[in-house]
């Protein structure tokens, strides 16, 4: 290199230096520079920044107290008592600014929820979807791959206390600390805080993150048992490694990485990539047993399964393959290896299903009705009394693979993810009917992440071991079902609505059935006042009946058209729907009558 461009160059080296030298000092100098900044700032994300006080220290930090962002719509979307950054020195004068530390004290941030009813919602159809919000997904996932590429050896010390994640909903997620900073030749994270379920679950962490890409820690969860009137832990922990390669983009979980919940030993391994972004990852576990489960999971957790009686063991493998940019090339498996097991005769006994009797049915808000699984109930009917117009509607809408899985169908866990990404947001759950049959028996409908896996272990147990056919199945469901206020199964739901039996529906009625299970509450939003079906209800019911079409369940033939959809309502729902035009009601001995 000639003198001269050497010389060339240290003078803009140290141009530039100067420069970021006099910005700063300036900063120093105007802390209004930065309020403007930081206006500005939040102006462009649509957000009105103010504070209390502002104050910029030598050599490079930034102080406020009272801060707050408020949205549009006049919701404080975040804010802070107070809050620290402090950036390095030396990078700063070179134009590239890095976080040394940050720290930060009574803060709340506040996430719009998303939550839509969906039964009020106009029917999607794979064909057309309106916006492909695959990029917004694309976006966050590039975000959460280059969040896991950071130099975790560079990372900035971070110091929380008392933070508040809200959505509109209330309080999701409270830390009452979070550290994290170097310790040695490790990163080492420590939390602590309570996770708002309900009830709230309070729990402690501690990571650390070797040079050597070793990554070890252990979580406690406190569970709520109101038995013992105490909390139960749950203790999970984590060894393995972790490896950056910011070189090709990719994160790697080593095979040797274990995950252990009690007694219950999982392999975790995967790979994270920036392109795509594409996450391939796997579990698996080995001789899990009925024994192991009970010794690691606390009683809350197990729910109604602690009064299963099964021997044997089980081994388990699950794998995923997602390339977020392609949606639907998703590979999910799923797969139960039994070793004799074997169900007995416990608390809790799904064989009993098999013959007549009274069976307990849960309902949203905690509602228990009873139902007579014979004869002595009159709106009880056998698979073969129940029209097979409707029979056939809810099994399309509701499973299309009932006859061909066995309690969990992998092939609509990849379909609703490929949709939901396409969606932007959870549209599409993969509930098999044998899943919702278990959550109406024994389970309830309090959604949380125990009572998920609960009724994907019930179903499997139901479907393997129970020795329950599918028609029996499908029987039972079709009488327990809720189909409107106080109408459980299928002939209670007809004489509701139409005032006859569900042994003969027309195609309109059982169409218009199916579509109110999702959200049988909500039965009257699917008509206008004058009691005429909804355009985007008369659009779902041809689009099931399309598919029953497909599946040769309907001639085409007698597939009408979506504005030739029409029921008329003539049972106890009538009176409902229009109260103007019911009856007085009856004088009786409760109730002196009116004039």
């Amino acid at each position: 290199m000639s003198l001269s461009r050497f010389v060339s160059r240290r003078t803009a080296i140290w141009g530039a230096a100067f420069l970021a030298g006099a910005v700063l000092a300036g900063a120093l100098a105007a802390p209004s520079l930065v309020a403007s900044r930081l206006r500005s700032a939040g102006r462009a994300r649509g957000l009105d920044v103010a504070w209390r006080t502002l104050r910029v220290a030598f050599p490079a930090r930034l102080q406020l107290a009272g801060l707050s962002a408020v949205d549009a719509a006049g919701d404080t979307a975040f804010a802070a008592e107070s809050l620290s950054v402090a950036l390095h020195p030396l990078p700063l004068l070179v134009l590239r600014p890095r976080i040394a530390s940050l720290d930060a004290a009574h803060v709340r941030v506040r996430r719009p929820a998303e939550a839509s009813d969906a039964d009020t919602l106009p029917p999607e159809e794979p064909a057309a979807r309106g916006v492909d919000r695959t990029r917004k997904v694309q976006h966050a996932a590039e975000s959460l791959v280059r969040a896991l590429l950071l130099p975790a050896r560079r990372l900035p010390r971070l110091a929380l206390r008392d933070v508040t994640l809200e959505t509109r909903d209330g309080p999701a997620l409270r830390l009452e600390s979070l550290v994290l900073g170097r310790a040695g030749a490790s990163l080492r994270l420590t939390a602590s805080g309570v996770a708002s379920a309900d009830p709230p679950v309070p729990f402690t962490i501690a990571l650390g993150y070797a040079d050597d890409d070793r990554l070890q820690g252990h979580a406690r969860f406190g569970i709520a048992d109101a038995a013992r009137g105490a909390p139960d832990p749950l203790d999970v922990t984590l060894d393995g490694r972790i490896e950056q390669n910011r070189a090709h983009g990719e994160v790697r979980i080593a095979d040797s990485t274990r995950v252990t919940i009690g007694q219950l030993a999982f392999a975790l391994s995967g790979t994270i990539s920036r392109n795509g972004p594409r996450f391939r990852l796997g579990l698996s576990a080995r001789e899990l047993t009925a024994a192991k489960f009970r010794e690691s999971l606390p009683p809350p957790v197990l729910g109604p399964l602690e009064g299963l009686a099964v021997r044997g063991s089980t081994d388990y493998r699950v794998s995923l393959d997602l390339d977020v940019s392609q949606p639907d090339s998703v590979r999910f498996d799923a797969d139960v290896i039994p070793h004799d097991l074997v169900l007995g005769a416990g608390a809790l006994d799904p064989t009993t299903l098999a013959g007549p009797g009274p069976v307990s049915v849960h309902l949203p808000h905690e509602r228990i009705e009873t139902r007579d699984l014979s004869d002595a109930n009159p709106h009880f009917r056998t698979l073969d009394r129940i029209d097979s117009l409707l029979v056939h509607a809810v099994v399309t809408n509701e499973d299309g693979g009932f006859f061909h899985h066995r309690g969990f169908n992998t092939e609509a866990v990849r379909g609703a993810i490929a949709d939901d990404i396409r969606a932007g947001a959870y549209r599409r759950g993969a509930g098999t009917i044998t899943m919702q049959l278990v959550r109406n028996l024994y389970l309830g409908h309090a959604r949380t992440l125990s009572r998920k896996g609960q009724e994907v272990v019930l179903a499997w147990v139901v479907e393997h071991l129970a020795h329950l056919d599918k028609r029996r199945l499908l029987e039972i469901y079709l009488n327990i079902i809720e189909w409107g206020p106080n109408a459980l199964g299928a002939d209670e739901a007809t004489h509701y609505y139409f005032g006859h039996d569900a042994g003969h529906v027309s195609l309109s009625e059982a169409l218009f059935l199916t579509t109110v299970i999702p959200a049988p509450a909500h039965w009257r939003n699917r008509f206008d006042r004058d009691g005429t079906l909804r355009p985007f209800e008369r659009a779902q019911m041809h689009f099931i009946a399309r598919a029953m079409v497909a599946k040769g369940w309907l001639d085409p033939a007698d597939l009408p058209a979506a504005e030739d959809l029409h029921v008329e309502l003539s049972g106890p729902a009538r009176a409902v729907l229009f109260p103007e035009a019911a009856p007085p009601a009856e004088a009786s001995g409760d109730e002196p009558a009116r004039d």
